[in-house]
């Protein structure tokens, strides 16, 4: 039995709650926390994102097993994967991941300059305690050998740190917005829940605002994908490469292969 189907549906209203909620809390952690704690403790700012990254990339995680365990469902690795629509990769399924892991790259990078358009306007603008690398044309700013301002070259357990976080970025982000709001945004919004589903990751990330206009175009075509081919994986691949780009250069530069 599909149990997908046992879920009510996830309407506007509740749509709202639950984007508001994790990104109330990563604003928070971002743009408050992380802050205080900097000028707390006089650590590099590098220590204190990565410390409210992966906290909250664990949480995502952490809530989409609670979600699935709230619902009634028994941890049993086949009811899970068919809550969450973790189905066996078909042919078609591969492509479709290629063809959604290109166009977010494209996209991606395509629409680069609309961040530094939306940083002239302060709403937008990156906190000033972000260093240049993590704002608007952020590979321009890069140093070689250095991640966020902080000499890499050596720390092995960067990379160690940053492995752990990119995982769970993907599979909480993943496993949460698409796994388990997008099969209840379908029974609200049915063939347009993936605009939804698109726009609510999109906002997830009003922390970066000025990165809101690159994000968007993948986001819907990710959503969209999984929704036609009812196959969560293909995101979580896609989604996984594409941060794979960043996990790579750390991963060189901190055991000392300077790219």
């Amino acid at each position: 039995m599909d149990r997908q189907n046992n879920t009510g549906p996830l309407d506007e209203l509740a749509t709202i709650v639950y984007w508001a909620i994790p990104a109330g809390s990563l604003c928070v952690a971002h743009y408050i926390l992380v802050p205080s704690f900097v000028e707390r403790t006089r650590q590099p700012y590098l220590v204190a994102y990565l410390m409210a990254w992966v906290t909250s990339m664990v949480l995502f995680f952490v809530a989409a097993l609670v979600a699935y365990r709230v619902e009634g469902n028994p941890f049993e690795r086949k009811t899970f994967a068919v809550r969450y629509r973790l189905r066996k990769m078909s042919g078609r399924d591969w492509i479709w991941t290629i063809g959604v892991f290109g166009f977010v790259i494209a996209s991606y990078f395509g629409l680069g300059f609309t961040a530094s358009w939306l940083a002239r306007w302060s709403l937008f603008a990156p906190h000033p305690i972000f260093p240049p690398e993590f704002g608007p044309g952020g590979a321009d700013a890069r140093i070689q050998g250095t991640f966020m301002g902080t000499a890499i070259t050596g720390f092995g357990w960067l990379a160690i740190v940053y492995l752990f976080g990119w995982f769970f970025n993907v599979a909480g982000e993943e496993l949460w917005f698409r796994g388990y709001i997008l099969p209840r945004q379908e029974k609200a919004f049915g063939k347009h829940a993936w605009i939804a589903n698109g726009l609510m990751f999109t906002l997830n990330h009003i922390w970066q605002p000025w990165n809101l206009l690159l994000i968007l175009p993948g986001a819907l075509a990710g959503a969209f994908a999984v929704q036609r081919r009812k196959n969560t994986w293909i995101l979580i691949i896609s989604h996984g490469l594409a941060n794979a780009i960043a996990l790579v250069v750390i991963i060189l530069n901190a055991f000392g292969f300077v790219v």
